[in-house]
Order: C-alpha cells, then structure tokens, then sequence
C-alpha cells in the first residue's frame, strides 16, 4: 500500500482509473440503485469505458438528486431467496462474492471472535461475512448551511478496510518543518471541541483515534461542557492540540484571553496547534487565530492544520503543513477538477469545481459527484515536494460555487470576504450580518446591510464603527447601512449556532424570506 503512494503521478492516476472502472462495473453499475437506473436510462454501456474521455460522458450526481431518495445510493445486491428486501431493480449477488463467503466461513478467515461466544452453524456463518460486507452498521448526516440532513451510511467493510488508511495520512509530515516547530507524536493529547451530534467532523475525530491510537478527549461541545469550563480542563490537563470548528475556536480563544487576563488561567506553552474542520480557513483567519493563541501564552511556533471533507465524501483530509496543499487520497478515490462552465478538466493549478467519485466502498456510494466546492488554489496531482508522497492536493481558498457568492445592490459580493472583513475587526468580539429589502415586503426595494455586533472593551464604539465602515468599503466597495451595537454577546453566540449547531452562521440573507 506505501508502495502506491510512491509511484508517479502519471502512473498512479492510471492504476486509480484501472480501480475505478473495475469497481463501476462489477459494483456500483449492479448493485447501485440510482446509477444502474440512470446508465440504463441514458443507454451506457459501463464495459465500454476505456478512457478518461468515455468516463467524461457519465452523468453527474449532485446533492439535489441525493436528497430525492438518499437510500438509493447505498449499493444493494440481491440475494437469493431475499429478493424481497430490496426495493430496487438491482442484480443478483455475484455467484464468485457467495463462493468467497462460503470459504470464508469454512476456515473463519478473517478471524471472528464471535466464534468462540456463539455457536453459529455454516450459513449463518456464511450470512455474517455477507452482512459485514453489505450491511449498513453506521450513518452520519451533514449540518450543512441548510440545516437540511443528507445522510452517508458506512459498513462494517467500509470501517474495517477503508478508513484505517486513510485515518493514518494524518502522520504524514514535511520533511523541512522548520526548527522547534512542534511536531505529530504518538503521545501528545488532542481536545476534540466537535459537538456530538451525528455529522463526519465529531466522528472522524473519534475513529481517528481509534484507528491511530491516538489520545484525545472528546467534549461533545459547548452545550455538553460549556466553554470556559473545557478551557480550564483543557489549560490544568496540559493538552498540547485542539480539533474544533473555525468559527467555534474563534469564540474559544477568545474566551481564552478573556479568562487568561482575569487571571483564572495561566500561559499555555504546551498548546501547539489545532486542526480545524467543517468551515474554510482563509489566510486571514489563520492569522487572527495565531494572534490569539499568542496572547495565551501558546507555543511560539503554533501550527493551524486546515482540513477539507463532506458527508458526501465520507471522510475529510487534511493540510499536513502551511502551504502544503490537502493532501487527498487516490486509492479509494477518483479526483477531478473542472471548469464550472465547460464541465471539462482545468489546467493544473488553476480553478475549478472538485468532482470525485468513491472507489472500492460499500454503504452509499457516488460516481462524478458535483460538490460545487470551487478549488481557487487548484488541484496539483504530482508528487508532494515537501512531504515526499504522491498524493493529489488542493489549495485554497476554497468557496461554495453556488453559494459563497451573491449579489447585492447590483455588486457580486463573495460572501467570505465580507465575513473576514467585519469578523478581522479590531474591537469586534460576536457578530453577524444580515442583508435584507429596506422594504421587506417589496421584492424592488434597495438591499440593505446590517451588522449586529458586540465589541469588547479595547476600543470605543464610534472607533470600531468607524474602522468597520472602512473595511468593509474596502474588502466589497459597498458601505454597511446600519451598525448595531449588542450588548449581550451570548445572545450572539446562541444565534450564531442555533441552526446546525455545529457552523456560525454568520451572514442571513433575509431577501430569499420575504
């Protein structure tokens, strides 16, 4: 398997197709209920596919289509004497899949303990290996920006075989981490800040470990362990990492100092880095967030890791270092990226919508899924020259095509950059931005742009109110038409997470209300 991620991108993109296409056509095109039907339906013949132009012409998949009928993207073979059980027009079990069962259960290979508890005769031995293989045993839905769930199911398969590989890319290192940076070790203790709730970012944290054995303390989040209190576990049982969402460790920090200047904690030199999830990490905010863990006293050269993931992708991947791209996985997944207009593959380097399809997976399964994640740094598919690993790496910024950009008062606004421009702020503590009619009742009224904010005390109002104008005049070259004052900054933060409970929503746009 470490031989694979060092061949060269040439030939490792070509074993990737090779895998692929083996997978399309003896998995997903007879057990997947939605692509059987829509190849059908358009007349594809899957054995025909020989090259990336023939792969091109496949239809894309996109959420709307998931959201439709989630469980039709889980493969599904039929099996004897239980055709019943599926719902869908997929094929028969493969005859060599139940001859692979049967020699399994016959020298119990892989081993199972069950074994030795419970007294299993040959076919229920036989049905356990089919359900290991087949049967979903867990699902995890996405918040998402909607707060509209769209569930992903795993099998025991997919836990076992898969996600062990990928959970261990977490190891991988540059090999010129300057001088005294703090390193990945096997005994260093992480503070997972997801709330547990069923989405990827709390989950993938807790396999992770498990995988890995790696030591993390999971505190189900702020409404489990409220905020200062995780601090004060986090300052006196030295942790020397943190995983969290962008926009929750920004409140995190911030309360951090509050306390720290109060006196209610001291330096923290043992914390070095944090592995953000769930939101995009902008330069800007990365630098914000290093400004803030100085003022906590934390290690000088403390490292910020950006990852990348959905519900959709079933994992999510990680930046191993500043500048170093997401390194993504090749082997269990297809990767392309591609002109939003054109639909065809972007130069390396230059943007384009990520699109990937899974390869080797049981549980929900997708070919050419549209993310609509526009990659503006790029995909580069060569060999990583800091780490030493072919594997294929995104850089960001990375903006939601569809949504991350909007227009208002005539002027294409993307979104991101509003936020940074008033959350950059100095003074600025909680905030969120509201865009709305003057007139909300008339679709022809003039847009308009609120800002709640609730400051802290380092600067006056009239300051702040005159240096936010300026930035975001700047940043999107409109003017906020009203600036609020707060004075109850957990209303703000309440506010902020009541929909998903897991990302800030930063910005609500009221004109789609009325």
């Amino acid at each position: 398997m470490n031989q694979y991620f060092k061949l060269s991108p040439d030939r490792q993109r070509e074993e990737s197709f090779k895998r692929l296409m083996a997978y399309i056509r003896e998995y997903v095109y007879p057990y997947h209920p939605y692509l059987r039907g829509a190849y059908r339906g358009l007349g594809i013949d899957v054995g025909k596919i020989k090259s990336y132009d023939d792969f091109s012409k496949l239809p894309f998949i996109t959420k709307k289509e998931y959201r439709k009928d989630p469980r039709a993207f889980i493969l599904q073979p039929k099996f004897p004497t239980q055709e019943s059980l599926i719902p869908y027009d997929t094929a028969m079990i493969n005859k060599g899949l139940l001859l692979k069962y049967a020699l399994q259960a016959g020298l119990n290979l892989p081993r199972d303990r069950v074994n030795e508890f419970k007294d299993m005769g040959f076919k229920e031995k036989v049905t356990r290996r089919i359900v290991h293989e087949w049967f979903p045993i867990h699902f995890h839905a996405s918040a998402g920006s909607t707060g509209d769930p769209t569930p992903a199911v795993y099998t025991y398969r997919d836990i076992k075989k898969v996600l062990p590989e990928m959970a261990n890319i977490v190891w991988i290192e540059p090999k010129d981490i300057p001088e005294g940076s703090p390193r990945a070790a096997f005994n260093k203790i992480n503070f997972n800040t997801f709330p547990g709730a069923p989405h990827l970012a709390f989950f993938q944290a807790v396999l992770t470990k498990l995988f890995v054995g790696a030591s993390s303390f999971d505190s189900f989040g702020g409404k489990v362990i409220p905020t200062d209190q995780q601090i004060r576990i986090f300052a006196s049982g030295k942790f020397n990492a943190i995983t969290s969402v962008p926009s929750y460790f920004v409140y995190w920090l911030r309360k951090a100092v509050e306390m720290r200047e109060k006196g209610e904690i001291g330096d923290m030199p043992f914390f070095e880095g944090a592995l953000l999830g769930a939101e995009g990490v902008t330069p800007e905010l990365k630098a914000y967030l290093l400004s803030l863990t100085k003022k906590i006293g934390a290690h000088p050269k403390f490292r910020i890791i950006a990852s990348y993931g959905s519900t959709e992708l079933k994992w999510a991947f990680i930046e191993p270092d500043y500048d170093c791209g997401i390194h993504l996985d090749p082997r269990f997944y297809f990767w392309e990226l591609l002109d939003p207009e054109t639909k065809k593959p972007v130069k390396q380097g230059d943007p384009g919508i990520l699109v990937f399809s899974h390869i080797g997976w049981r549980g929900t399964v997708f070919v050419r899924y549209w993310t609509g994640d526009l990659i503006k740094g790029g995909l580069f598919y060569d060999r990583c020259p800091r780490c030493g690993f072919t594997l294929p790496r995104l850089y960001a910024p990375i903006v939601r095509y569809d949504k991350d950009f909007t227009k208002i008062k005539g002027t294409k606004v993307l979104i991101p950059d509003l936020v940074t421009a008033v959350r950059d702020t100095k003074g600025v503590s909680s905030f969120q931005i509201i865009i709305d009619k003057k007139v909300p009742d008339d679709p022809f009224s003039m847009d308009v742009i609120k800002i709640r904010v609730s400051a802290d005390r380092s600067m006056s109002e009239g300051a702040i109110k005159e240096s936010l104008s300026h930035r975001i005049k700047a940043f999107i070259e409109l003017t906020a038409d009203e600036i609020i004052f707060e004075k109850d900054e957990k209303a703000i933060e309440t506010e902020l997470f009541a929909k998903t409970g897991i990302k800030a929503e930063y910005v609500i746009d009221r004109r789609q209300e009325h």
